[in-house]
């Protein structure tokens, strides 16, 4: 599958101007034969909402859903928005449009609440992490904070997922001398999921600057069994493109056996012995 990942600075709060970029970005992506393209965390809206969150929250089946349904006739199309699935309730998720259709949504479940970040003040927590098919390829999303939690993606991991998928709106931190240290917490992520838990991993993270917090970047492609093999620049809008092979999957599950000697039953009896001692 030919996969190409946006990574840009939405515009805060103005859909229209944010789907005209989205629109011109899946155009060339069709046109330059891409079948999957990848857009950030709340990529159709930008991250500080705060108070406008209600008034451009999307809702299934409005216009804007609607125009990306229709743009993904031609390719598969992953974009980051709140949506108000129930009146009142808005989520901070990410949707799957393939072949005109809607067909998954994941719901951020860990909302950052702490520092610089107030999403428990915006958004409802999700609560599940399910997979979904993408071609022949079993996939799942993570959203930013939640992949810094290993046992999420290895929920994804125990339901054999090919193509694990995390967006972000991660900010640049941590400036010391090996580098920014948020950089290297992500790309270690990457080689986690993508050696132990033999997955394609392709992170798409933001970049520009919102209410005086800077957005990073980095975006990268960390491929089965071999860790990072492509990365997107540091800081400045850039576009990605990668190719994934269900293969390297079946060589790196081949090669470690984690999977096949994986004991997820194990894992569920001593939670529940740690959770009720």
């Amino acid at each position: 599958m030919k996969v190409r990942a946006i990574q840009f600075s939405p515009a805060l709060g103005n859909i229209e101007k944010n789907m005209e970029f989205h629109v011109a970005k899946i155009s060339q992506a069709i046109r330059d034969g891409r079948e999957l393209i990848v857009f950030p965390e709340l990529s159709l809206s930008g991250y500080q909402l705060k108070d406008i969150a209600c008034e451009i929250a999307l809702k299934k089946d409005g216009p804007v859903w609607r125009e990306i349904a229709k743009l993904s006739k031609k390719i598969d199309i992953i974009v980051g928005a709140p949506l108000e699935e129930d009146p009142g309730l808005i989520y901070n998720t990410a949707l799957y449009f393939a072949k005109g259709k809607w067909r998954h949504t994941h719901r951020k479940v860990q909302l950052p609440n702490y520092g610089m970040f107030e999403e428990r003040m915006i958004f409802k927590p999700g609560d599940e992490f399910r997979t979904f098919k993408i071609g022949t390829m079993t996939a799942g999303i993570l959203i930013c904070r939640e992949i810094l939690f290993p046992m999420l993606a290895y929920l994804y991991f125990i339901q054999k997922t090919d193509l694990l998928i995390g967006i972000s709106n991660s900010p640049q931190r941590g400036i010391g001398k090996d580098g920014i240290s948020s950089f290297q917490l992500w790309e270690t992520m990457g080689y986690v999921f993508s050696q132990f838990y033999h997955q394609n991993y392709l992170f798409v993270n933001r970049v520009g600057f919102e209410d005086g917090i800077g957005f990073g970047g980095g975006s990268f492609f960390a491929r089965a069994g071999q860790g990072i093999s492509r990365k997107a620049k540091y800081i400045d809008e850039d576009m990605l493109d990668a190719e994934i092979q269900s293969a390297d999957v079946r060589r790196a599950r081949l090669s470690s056996n984690y999977l096949r000697d994986e004991q997820p039953e194990l894992v569920l009896r001593e939670m529940r012995r740690i959770l009720h001692a």
